[in-house]
């Protein structure tokens, strides 16, 4: 992208704030607000519409399903009509979509309409995953991690207020108003705030974000942008990475999506410490994001293993859950872990391949992950209702989760800003 004239700095890094501000929005109502709305619901919609466990979560299952196929052409579509053309109408499709809940009455319609959010919803991902890579360089990961606070101040609100909706208005109202809301409020508010690249005012993220030297290191950022797509889409290293990024997926938003129809099920709980339970685990992976984001600047790729590694720890926490001391015990190891898996996907992106394919390999990374979430929220609700419990589906989990964590261990940061390019 070419160098435009140059304005005073501390007005650019009010824009660079300023997307703080849409990240926060998005994350907290549009992407992570909708999406731990669902799972709240679902044993009311199950009830409700007599529909069984598999046939109700696979609206997420589907969601993250084609949120994987959209994943694909996300990219390309930002390179070529530039992130605002993109992301705009993207978010004023979840808010229709979501709002039309209002209407179902059958699965076939329930299943577009979670199609439809998908879609647009990866659209939105990675066109802000892309901004927040182009606007930092050295503390990329910490400031995606309070960008995406807003997930975790949602969670503060939405888990619980679903709940009350649930019992005043039904489930159909509920998903309503939440459209409505995303339509007329959160996009409205963005179309002001967001700003596409620093390079539009005379800067680079270097330059606004400049590296820090890291112990023995020499402080210099990886010289150049990075290959070419082409180039690294030939790599065996870039599949790899696609396939652990799928695991993170299931060992994830696979587990996410059945912590309150778990607790409510298979403990003595009840429903509403269920919805606690969820809203602790968001709340508490808003630590998480701070936590990890830290810890993926200084670690890079061995940061996002402890993370995978943390994501199985917590898949063994649901075994004990019987009392509250066990409850609070996974609900803070699952929330700590989510909060890393959220956000991983721009710094391996640009700590791995540069700044240069970054709308391209950042969508992949997303397709790449909500396949594997579609895939592991399908086969945990197909594996509930065959085996009659969540013992076999939490294990299976496990076990992607900690060989997940091995493969990480094996991605090389070559342009890990701050620090000396390594050997591939």
């Amino acid at each position: 992208m070419d160098t435009g004239k140059r304005i005073e700095i501390g007005q650019v890094r009010r824009y660079a704030w300023m997307n703080i501000v849409v990240g926060v929005l998005v994350w907290g109502v549009a992407l992570a607000g909708i999406s731990m709305m669902m799972p709240v619901m679902y044993n009311t919609i199950a009830k409700d519409m007599n529909w069984t466990v598999a046939e109700t979560t696979s609206f997420m299952a589907i969601k993250s399903g084609i949120s994987a196929l959209g994943g694909l052409f996300a990219g390309t579509l930002i390179a070529r009509y530039g992130m605002r053309r993109v992301f705009l109408p993207s978010m004023v499709t979840i808010g229709v979509s979501t709002a039309s809940l209002y209407f179902v009455s059958s699965l076939p319609l329930y299943y577009l309409l979670a199609a439809t959010s998908g879609f647009a919803s990866i659209l939105s991902l990675v066109a802000i995953q892309v901004t927040m890579a182009r606007w930092y360089a050295a503390s990329l990961g910490k400031m995606t991690g309070i960008a995406m606070l807003g997930g975790a101040a949602a969670g503060f609100v939405v888990p619980m207020a679903t709940t009350v909706g649930l019992a005043r208005y039904g489930w159909h109202a509920t998903a309503g108003i939440a459209g409505l809301f995303v339509l007329f409020v959160v996009t409205i508010a963005i179309s002001f705030l967001i700003h596409e690249s620093p390079e539009t005012y005379g800067y680079t993220a270097t330059e606004l974000d400049p590296p820090i030297a890291h112990g023995t290191q020499s402080g210099r950022v990886a010289v150049g942008p990075g290959p070419e797509f082409a180039e690294i889409r030939r790599s065996r290293g870039f599949w790899l990475l696609l396939v652990a990024a799928a695991m993170s997926g299931v060992i994830s938003n696979g587990i996410n999506e059945y912590i309150p129809i778990y607790i409510e099920r298979q403990t003595n709980l009840g429903a509403y410490l269920a919805a606690l339970g969820f809203t602790i685990v968001i709340v508490i992976s808003g630590v998480g994001k701070i936590l990890f984001g830290w810890l993926f600047d200084k670690f890079s790729t061995r940061g996002v293993a402890l993370c995978w590694a943390l994501c199985g720890v917590a898949a063994l926490l649901t075994f004990p859950l019987t009392g509250m001391i066990t409850f609070v015990l996974f609900t803070v190891v699952r929330g700590l872990s989510h909060g890393g898996v959220v956000v991983q996907a721009p710094v391996l992106a640009r700590h791995i391949y540069g700044t240069r394919a970054l709308p391209q390999v950042i969508s992949l990374l997303g397709a790449a992950f909500h396949l594997g979430a579609s895939a592991g929220i399908a086969a945990i609700g197909f594996g509930v209702d065959a085996t009659g419990g969540f013992t076999i589906p939490f294990t299976v989990v496990t076990i992607i989760a900690f060989s997940a964590a091995a493969m990480a261990t094996r991605f090389v940061p070559t342009y890990w800003p701050g620090h000396e390019p390594k050997a591939r």
